[in-house]
């Protein structure tokens, strides 16, 4: 609001007071009319210019009085809505500062629930990855021991194999062995047991085949392949029969194999 300019204020104020001093100093009952033609006789009003000046100045002072009480309300007022509008704004601000504050919160909690979130995954991870690894080495553990059991095994059994076979052929030939010098003692049994057709010339020799029980006694005795000489054929076999029982191996093992056997009879 734009103030007026004091000297005119002031002006106004005094010819106002003096106008105020004029009119309650008049007679009015010397100027009300009478009866009479007579004009009223004039009164001279002396005006006292000390308290004039005084009411006036008095006048001044409240007026000025109002207009500094008015300038302070105005200033206050204005104050009052500047605080207002500063507190409003730092209501705003801290308004504000609390909702940043609140959204720098819930990020900074959603990326530690994040962090958190991949911490697990790449443990979850990693723990996959070293129970996978444990399981893989534990399966490769037990493949190389199952590897080395079945190698150990084959050469055991290779081994075995080779010594059952070796015993086998050991056997074999000390069965055979066996066999030869049961026939030489057959043979000779034989050869003292026989005798000599007097038809039978030259050197004469036969195969005969000879069956026999664990005993040595002879079942059978058969010519396989002949001398060409029927009497010297007869007296082989007779010379076998009459050489039972013959002399067999003690081994069970040797005497399955000697219940039949095959000689040449060659007399000496």
């Amino acid at each position: 609001m734009r103030e007026r300019p004091r000297p005119f204020v002031y002006a106004v104020l005094v010819h106002a007071a003096l106008l105020a001093v004029l009119m309650f100093s008049l007679d009015w009952e010397s100027i009300r009319p009478t009866k009479s033609n007579k004009p009223a006789p004039v009164q001279a009003v002396v005006i006292d210019g000390a308290k004039l000046d005084a009411e006036v100045k008095r006048k001044q002072e409240l007026e000025a009085q109002k207009v500094r009480d008015a300038e302070a309300k105005r200033k206050r007022s204005e104050a009052e809505k500047a605080r207002a509008v500063e507190e409003k704004q730092k209501a705003e601000a801290k308004k504000k500062a609390e909702a940043k504050k609140q959204v720098e919160a819930k990020k900074k909690a959603e990326a530690e629930k994040q962090r958190k979130a991949e911490e697990k995954k790449k443990a979850e991870a990693k723990k996959q990855a070293e129970a996978k690894k444990k399981a893989e080495a534990e399966k490769q553990r037990k493949a190389k021991e199952e590897a080395q059991r079945k190698a150990a095994e084959k050469e055991m059994q290779d081994r075995l194999a080779a010594e059952q076979e070796s015993l086998a052929t050991q056997r074999r030939s000390a069965m055979q062995r066996m066999i030869d010098e049961y026939v030489l003692y057959i043979q000779e049994k034989v050869q003292r047991s026989w005798i000599r057709p007097p038809t039978s010339g030259g050197e004469l020799s036969c195969t005969v085949e000879v069956r026999l029980i664990p005993s040595g006694e002879v079942i059978d005795a058969q010519i396989v392949r002949s001398s060409g000489n029927a009497a010297f054929d007869r007296s082989v076999e007779a010379a076998v029969f009459k050489a039972s029982p013959l002399p067999v191996p003690p081994d069970p093992d040797v005497m399955e194999q000697f219940r039949t056997l095959r000689f040449e009879f060659k007399p000496e």
